[in-house]
């Protein structure tokens, strides 16, 4: 039997590298670390970490394609282990619509811009 979609949005797959900086409800920071965003939608992303994040939500910080700090707040609703070794997290997006999808374009833009400027230069490799 097939699994049923049961996100409101669909999601974009994506290579982001994030900083993120995880807080539990108090606002007290519990770590602080890199990721790379694998997908996102307009309410939603998931992040890919070395170890296992405990926080109740999180910060998410990146560039934008000029350079640009792009930040946005989120909670962290799911946390799970693949068989090499990686965390996978998801986040529920906290900020209004129009930042939450603003946040996702950009990070989308910047992965097809890097993506088409580096792809002819991997062609040439093999």
């Amino acid at each position: 039997m097939a699994d049923i979609e049961r996100r409101r949005y669909p999601r974009v797959k994506t290579c982001n590298l994030i900083s993120y900086m995880a807080m539990k409800e108090n606002g007290k920071v519990t770590d602080l670390g890199m990721g790379r965003a694998l997908n996102i939608s307009q309410n939603g992303i998931f992040l890919e970490t070395p170890r296992l994040v405990f926080a109740d939500y999180i910060s998410l910080m990146s560039v934008d394609s000029d350079n640009n700090l792009i930040e946005i707040k989120g909670e962290l609703v799911y946390s799970g282990t693949d068989s090499s070794g990686m965390f996978g997290n998801g986040i529920r997006l906290q900020g209004q619509p129009h930042e939450n999808i603003q946040f996702a374009t950009r990070l989308v833009k910047v992965f097809h811009s890097r993506k088409s400027r580096f792809t002819p230069a991997m062609a040439a490799l093999k």
